[in-house]
């Protein structure tokens, strides 16, 4: 585990990032993918899957049980045995070989299902990352992966320790606190500036480089 301070001024304050090793763990054992908090899920395409893929999470809930000796030898101490991450948390995974990605929109058992696949071929001691939530950029749709990865793979969290607070499920004041901090994830139906013809002709004109700031300089 790696914990890197960085200070700075304006926005960034005093951060904590760190980054945990979960590459001996059941991904879903340590990272819940499911809950009251419906956790925010942020997924990309590439065509080629192989070698390393990332993702994020926001909203999610860590079991740190098996990581808090490494916490404490840095000096984060935890009462819990889990964190709620109301953040966003970095999910990198490297020895990837493929994925099964399902989407289902509307109601989860009566939904629209699509899916997408990187193709794959199974060895004994091969791996799978399971985890899933809401997708980011379509409201009212959930996404369920599944990531295979070789038997040797590195699998890190990385996250800011200060969007996290302590969290147990049996304890009412602890629930109630998470949902007191968890990050709200807004969806849109509004095109961004750039959609705006008379937007984009007052900024660009005809061309493709900027020739008005949106702001005084």
């Amino acid at each position: 585990m790696e914990v890197h301070r960085k200070d700075g001024v304006g926005n960034w304050g005093e951060l904590m990032i760190i980054t945990l090793d979960i590459s001996h763990e059941e991904f879903d054992g340590i990272v819940a993918d499911a809950g009251e908090f419906s956790p925010v899920i942020f997924l990309n395409f590439p065509r080629d899957i192989s070698g390393s893929y990332e993702f994020e999470l926001m909203n999610t809930v860590i079991n740190i049980f098996d990581f808090k000796d490494q916490l404490q030898a840095l000096g984060v101490r935890s009462e819990e045995d889990s964190l709620f991450v109301f953040g966003t948390i970095h999910v990198r995974i490297e020895g990837v070989k493929g994925a099964d990605f399902e989407m289902v929109e509307g109601d989860f058992h009566t939904g629209r299902r699509r899916y997408h696949s990187w193709p794959y071929t199974l060895r004994k001691g091969d791996v799978v990352c399971i985890s899933g939530g809401r997708l980011s950029f379509l409201e009212d749709s959930y996404a369920s992966i599944m990531i295979v990865a070789e038997s040797r793979s590195r699998i890190t969290l990385t996250f800011n320790l200060e969007e996290t607070i302590p969290y147990d499920f049996t304890k009412s004041s602890r629930t109630n606190q998470a949902r007191s901090t968890k990050s709200v994830h807004t969806y849109t139906t509004s095109p961004g500036k750039l959609f705006d013809p008379r937007f984009f002709r007052e900024h660009f004109g005809s061309g493709r480089i900027a020739v008005r700031s949106e702001i005084s300089e």
